[in-house]
């Protein structure tokens, strides 16, 4: 693959290599025979975008037992080029924004003549996409700096020469530029990124998940199967209000000026030589390009070359960055003049569609030869490699199946991941009630009613009449007037005070935040980020929204998603939100969301116009949230824990949970495929004579509900939200609640080794219990409260010991006693033996002895309350209710009663109920539920 005058070994020597590389990858690629006998470490090292440090040479290795270092001028040349670099993308990426969309579609296409209705646009990994193409320049210039008989040695790279002259252009531009005053930030990236340089293979295979990163949509098949032509960043429609092309539907650009205008131009034309470079023979081995893809082949720490699929994401980048400065190669909109010769912009050309058709043909074609070209093959050939071997594993669990590790770093733990969950919910609730000023507007959530099918713009269900929601906003309006927020008043001699509206629009916006980290967290399994950041809670003009309510509860569903842009076809995706969060959720929409925005006018600090999105972009530059911004709120939510959150960690561990603890749970049951004959949908469909699924997607479709989000659909969704959010609180019961350091007693000693944990307090009313509550649940804890110094509460009525941090009863016994406070809270020695004397002084009743109470109740000091479902089927007909914490399973219970009616229709009957409950113990096999007031 490599020309003859670039190796320096004999040809046995090559063949032995050859044959000793035992992965198809590397004998297609030749990497190890280009760098045979080459320091990989010198060559990755040169392949690093510079240190921040100033001053300072740059090590690249050892070479011949001598320290091989980059000057320190030149490290510091590298930084002004990098923001030329910056100046550089940013005009094409203008030219990109400014460019028709079948313009656009043709320069996503590889092949001449057929049309592929899918444009090339931003991507959200831009930013990494342009950090590949900035290592390849630093490349190139570290690579120049030595002399011909020292490159060929060391790299094994041979620049041409007009690739030296247009760089010692370039460093001219540089050190005119040194001379003047330095710019503010000539390292605009802000840090080497040496992490950024090697990722883990999570980071590769994810790095753009949310902004449909999967690379296998460029070519499925190598062999020559043309099954689409497809780029990675490009599984969406042109949708304007989707990906990262939604920010800048009227961008803002201008030229810079002066020497920074010839640099960027100076830049362009360097890269444009390496991307237009063609061999006579056809061989594209020679190319630069070519050549930096073995480099970028090199992982960073181990010095081994990266895998097939490793290696496709950053040949992507390559790709994307190829086609960009290709379009305004081809057809920019600023005329580049700077140049001894001068490239016209694209008004010069009689026809821009003919420009672009001859660029395409010449450099982007699959087949052609070109960098481009070489490029194309070599993904295709890593995608052929991947799809036989199949993705690498990136995920490890640890064997006590309580954490696992993601990539090399990044760890996992199930008590942070449900404790984050239960905080989400809880903070939301809390600046809700802040923001409302203590009211407590009387709103009902199982009665709001909502129009599924309505399309008027600005329409919601909050201007539904029968919900009275419309005005109730003017109330909060008119207390806040004569209220005060946070120590000062909001009004000062019958004005606005500015200081107090302030306070209150920087607590809306961390509200908003808050808002999109609980329904991430806790509405279901996560999505894409330009799905769940650009959510609407009202219509628009062209866009139905994506918050709607429906049996109780607040649901968001989503229409556009992956496998809708790959097929065209349709499909709903819904996430129901918890009863107590969807109250706080329907608190802020209706009330503090519309006085925020009154007091924002009020104060003139409006920055957008776009109010029907549901998560505003905290800067106002954007119509709303991105997804990098949303990233940022994740990471700040969870700053404390082992590995800060981000979109796309989050969303690979929620899938690796679901897939080992959540299996089980899902009820095995497809509503268009049933695959039982005892079926009621097969059974109707083999009667009518149809197929089960032409039964449920064309007769009897429900007017008031979207054609293909019938209420079988919406069920299976349901599900599937109600198991994700059980299994989630669950685990913060049972695991995350008595695994906290210190939950016994201030002056006990607890193990070291939960120092991770955050305190819990024994006497701390806001541990959550096992199911979900809402705001009306009233404490236990309310009696008693001078027995809790040691974290420990007698009830004499029932003969019990009560934990508080576990909020449930002890098993009596000396055995029981130890095995609680050693395993459970790691109390041991003489603290241990102190308990124990003292709980032996309790006359205390045996478990199977208890007699569970049969009416209503007052709560129990020291127990968890819990919010249950209640049947009164069982009360009528056995005199005893039957309670379950499972939304699913009190469904699946009215069938034993066979009363005829769906589920659904059996609760708006009342033949169930939610109400607060109790159980002695929290122990799988001992809990007895009984009804408190």
């Amino acid at each position: 693959m490599w020309p003859s005058e670039l190796r320096h070994d004999h040809p046995s020597v090559h063949r032995d290599v050859e044959q000793n590389e035992t992965t198809p990858w590397l004998r297609h690629t030749g990497w190890s025979r280009l760098f045979h006998n080459r320091s990989l470490a010198i060559i990755a090292a040169a392949a690093r975008k510079p240190k921040p440090a100033w001053n300072e040479d740059y090590l690249l290795g050892q070479w011949h037992d001598e320290p091989l270092r980059s000057p320190a001028a030149v490290e510091a040349q590298l930084r002004v080029i990098l923001r030329g670099i910056d100046l550089m993308i940013d005009r094409a990426t203008f030219t990109l924004l400014k460019t028709s969309y079948r313009s656009r579609c043709w320069m996503n296409t590889y092949w001449k003549d057929n049309f592929w209705p899918h444009q090339f646009r931003i991507v959200g990994c831009l930013r990494n996409y342009v950090d590949i193409w900035k290592r390849f320049i630093c490349y190139m210039f570290r690579v120049s700096n030595f002399d011909t008989h020292q490159q060929r040695e060391i790299f094994n790279l041979r620049l041409r020469r007009d690739e030296t002259i247009m760089m010692r252009h370039i460093l001219y531009l540089v050190s005119l530029l040194q001379r003047e005053t330095a710019p503010p930030d000539l390292n605009s990236d802000g840090s080497s990124d040496e992490e950024e340089d090697e990722p883990s293979d999570y980071d590769d295979g994810d790095r753009d998940e949310d902004n449909d990163g999967d690379e296998e949509d460029y070519l499925t098949d190598y062999e020559g199967l043309e099954v689409g032509n497809r780029s990675n960043e490009n599984n969406e429609d042109h949708d304007g209000n989707c990906g990262e092309d939604a920010k800048d539907t009227d961008p803002a650009f201008s030229l810079p000026s002066g020497l920074w205008l010839h640099l960027s131009e100076a830049i362009f034309q360097l890269s444009m030589i390496f991307w237009t470079y063609q061999e006579p023979t056809g061989d594209m081995s020679a190319s630069a390009i070519i050549h930096f893809t073995a480099a970028l082949g090199i992982h960073g720490s181990s010095f081994a070359f990266h895998s097939a699929h490793a290696s496709s994401s950053r040949l992507a980048a390559l790709v994307w960055i190829g086609r960009l400065l290709f379009l305004e190669y081809a057809v920019p909109v600023y005329a580049y003049n700077t140049l001894d010769l001068a490239w016209p912009c694209r008004t010069a050309y009689p026809s821009q569609p003919d420009r672009i058709s001859f660029i395409r043909c010449k450099y982007l074609l699959r087949g052609c030869y070109t960098p481009f070209g070489e490029l194309i093959e070599l993904k295709a050939f890593a995608k052929s490699i991947v799809k036989r071997e199949g993705v690498p594993g990136n995920l490890a669990w640890a064997p006590d199946g309580r954490s696992f590790t993601i990539g090399d770093d990044k760890t996992v733990r199930l008590s942070e991941f449900c404790e984050i969950h239960h905080k989400a919910v809880k903070a939301v609730q809390e600046q809700v009630d802040e923001m409302l000023l203590g009211w407590e507007p009387d709103i009902d959530v199982s009665a709001i009613r909502d129009d599924l099918t309505c399309r008027k713009a600005g329409w919601s269900f909050i201007d539904k009449i029968e919900n009275n929601l419309v005005d109730i906003w003017k109330t909060l309006l008119h207390r806040l007037q004569k209220s005060s927020f946070r120590g000062t008043p909001f009004t000062k001699s019958g004005h606005w005070n500015a200081e107090t509206c302030h306070k209150y629009l920087i607590a809306g916006a961390e509200l908003n935040k808050s808002a999109f980290a609980a329904i991430h967290f806790r509405a279901g399994l996560p999505g894409r980020g330009t799905e769940v950041t650009s959510i609407r809670y009202l219509n628009s003009k062209l866009s139905i929204r994506n918050v709607f309510f429906y049996d109780g509860q607040m649901i968001i569903v989503i229409s556009y998603n992956k496998a809708r842009a790959s097929n065209n076809y349709a499909f709903y995706i819904v996430r129901y939100v918890p009863t107590d969060l969807s109250l706080s959720l329907l608190k802020y929409l209706a009330i503090v969301r519309r006085v925020w925005e009154f007091i924002a006018r009020e104060m003139q600090t409006v920055r957008h116009d776009s109010k029907e999105f549901f998560f505003l972009d905290p800067s106002g530059k954007r119509k709303h949230l991105s997804s990098e911004q949303a990233s940022s709120i994740l990471r700040s939510r969870t700053q404390d824990l082992v590995t800060p959150w981000s979109l796309s960690l989050y969303r690979q561990a929620s899938l690796a949970i679901s897939k080992r603890y959540l299996t089980e749970l899902v009820d095995k049951a497809n509503f268009y495929y049933p695959s039982s004959a005892a079926d009621p949908i097969r059974m109707f469909a083999a009667g009518a004579g149809h197929h089960p699924r032409m039964l449920l997607t064309t007769y009897a479709i429900d007017r008031a509900l979207p054609e293909r989000l019938q209420p079988e659909l919406l069920e299976m969704y349901r599900r599937l939200s109600n198991t994700w959010q059980e299994w989630s609180r669950n685990y913060y019961e049972e695991c995350c609640l008595q695994l906290q350091e210190g939950s016994i007693k201030p002056n006990t000693n607890v193990a070291h080794e939960l120092r991770h944990k955050r305190p819990a307090e024994p006497d701390g009313r806001d541990r959550a219990s096992k199911k979900r509550r809402t705001k009306s649940d009233s404490s236990c804890y309310d009696k008693n409260e001078a027995n809790y110094s040691d974290g420990f509460l007698y009830n004499s009525e029932y003969q019990i010991l009560i934990c508080i941090a576990c909020e449930s009863m002890v098993q009596p016994g000396q055995g029981a006693f130890y095995r609680h406070l050693n395993n459970t809270h790691r109390i041991t020695g003489l603290a241990c033996k102190a308990l124990i004397k003292r709980f032996n002084t309790y006359e205390l009743c045996p478990f199977k002895k208890l007699v569970i109470p049969r009416e209503k109740i007052s709560p129990i000091p020291g127990l968890a309350v819990h919010t249950a479902f209640k049947c009164n089927v069982c009360v009528k007909v056995f005199g005893t209710p039957h309670f379950t914490s499972s939304s699913n399973k009190i469904r699946d219970h009215m069938i034993i009663h066979k009363l005829g009616i769906s589920p659904m229709n059996a609760e708006e009957l009342g033949m169930f109920q939610t109400c607060r409950v109790q159980t002695f113990s929290s122990a799988r096999d001992k809990i007895r539920y009984f009804e408190i007031e």
